[in-house]
């Protein structure tokens, strides 16, 4: 009995320590830390990241309202980008164009970039996995009940919504219009379904092909 408590004490351990992964946090004054971190959440009362300068070094809570970066590091050797950046919802009612911009930051998973936009998932929670696969996963409340897709104009500090796993055909292609408003060009395609399979990514470069 007592070596099993011992087990499952020493499998706990390991559980809790493997949950800390290689990272470099960059602070809103621009330092940088490097050391261990666990991941970012956007879960509610969660409101910073637990850090250590060293694998087997002491816990600290860095607040979120200090961070802009996160910079995690797999065990693989992969990278994740997460980047805590406001965010805008983009719709359209009654005949009219909204853009609402949340009231807090969020962390924001960058999986892709161009010359001029880059792409975001936006989750409630992120999980690594052992094989070195990033999840994001959403709850079933409040706007957490979808998985957000979101882009970023490069020489802007937030982000829009313009895909949703959950959104309708419909939602995607007026929110996709009301970001590229830019370019009626670009707009009268997406009005068009020619991007209706397409991902977020597909978009982005599409567009940013057109401006080069």
């Amino acid at each position: 009995m007592r070596n099993i408590l011992t087990l499952i004490l020493l499998l706990t351990s390991l559980f809790l320590q493997a949950q800390y992964f290689q990272a470099q946090l960059q602070l809103t004054d621009g330092s940088i830390l490097q050391g261990y971190a666990k991941l970012p959440s956007n879960k509610l009362f969660e409101n910073s990241v637990k850090f250590k300068s060293t694998e087997k070094g002491k816990t600290e809570k860095i607040k979120d309202s200090e961070l802009s970066k996160i910079l995690i590091t797999s065990k693989q050797g992969v990278q994740f980008l997460f980047e805590r950046l406001n965010v805008v919802h983009l719709f359209k009612s009654l005949g009219k164009d909204y853009e609402m911009e949340k009231t807090k930051k969020h962390w924001q998973l960058r999986f892709h970039t161009n010359d001029l936009l880059n792409c975001y998932a936006l989750a409630q929670r992120y999980k690594l996995d052992k094989n070195g696969m990033m999840h994001s996963i959403t709850g079933a409340h409040s706007m957490w009940e979808f998985l957000y897709f979101t882009l970023q104009r490069r020489e802007e500090d937030k982000t829009y919504i313009v895909n949703a796993k959950g959104f309708s055909n419909g939602q995607v292609r007026k929110a996709m219009a009301l970001f590229f408003k830019d370019s009626p060009e670009f707009v009268e395609r997406i009005e068009n379904k020619d991007f209706k399979n397409a991902n977020v990514s597909d978009v982005a470069d599409a567009y940013a092909a057109l401006k080069s």
